[in-house]
């Protein structure tokens, strides 16, 4: 697999594992708290072989996106919303 693809997937499993996270406390349920962990236990696989392909500044930086993705799934697929405020 290509290391991009590696670093994207990463980063999907990063921000997928901290809405199921946030999901689990919303809910108290256990299989989103063990999808939760599963997603977490994947992400160092993934950024290992990210790295084995592109530079260290390369994947440190792109990790920021996930915070970014973590706000877009949280509105789409929990309808969180927020105010203008806080995107700045």
């Amino acid at each position: 697999m290509h290391p991009l693809s590696w670093l994207s997937l990463s980063l999907a499993c990063t921000a997928l594992a901290q809405v199921a996270f946030k999901s689990y406390f919303g809910r108290r349920d256990a299989r989103v708290l063990a999808c939760a962990i599963g997603l977490f236990l994947l992400v160092p696989y993934t950024t290992y072989n990210a790295l084995k392909g592109l530079p260290l500044a390369t994947v440190y930086v792109a990790t920021a996106v996930s915070q970014l993705l973590v706000v877009l799934i949280s509105l789409v697929f929990m309808g969180e919303r927020y105010a203008n405020r806080q995107y700045l």
